[in-house]
């Protein structure tokens, strides 16, 4: 069965939350943070980040306490596309379901989105 999960995330409110230090390490990852933070705009690629967890959630129906949001790191491909390096127990979940995530960003307008897709491998 294919799953699909979508949100919509604040750039600004995200801008506020990487000032604290544990916000960050909460979310994101160590490579997934040397990415966000070498970027141009690094507050609208957190919040690109920050969207696809939620977008992922959505899509598996486990709310945003199913998982350790930094096993579901966004890193990106050579070219530049997104794509989910999941770890731990988010991994573990996935496979045993039998399945695969995809995940598309965007940012405009002050917000940044996330599509996620979940397929069988």
């Amino acid at each position: 069965m294919i799953q699909l999960g979508f949100d919509a995330t604040q750039v600004k409110r995200i801008e506020h939350s990487l000032q604290n230090p544990r916000f960050v390490q909460r979310v994101f990852s160590q490579q997934e943070w040397a990415l966000i933070s070498a970027r141009p705009h690094p507050a609208e690629t957190a919040a690109a980040h920050f969207a696809a967890k939620e977008a992922l959630s959505k899509a598996l129906g486990c709310g945003l306490f199913g998982f350790a949001l930094a096993e579901a790191a966004v890193l990106r491909r050579e070219g530049g596309a997104p794509y989910f390096a999941l770890t731990g127990a988010l991994a573990k979940t996935l496979q045993s379901r039998g399945l695969a995530a995809e995940v598309s960003l965007s940012h405009e307008g002050g917000f940044a989105f996330a599509c996620v897709l979940l397929q069988p491998v």
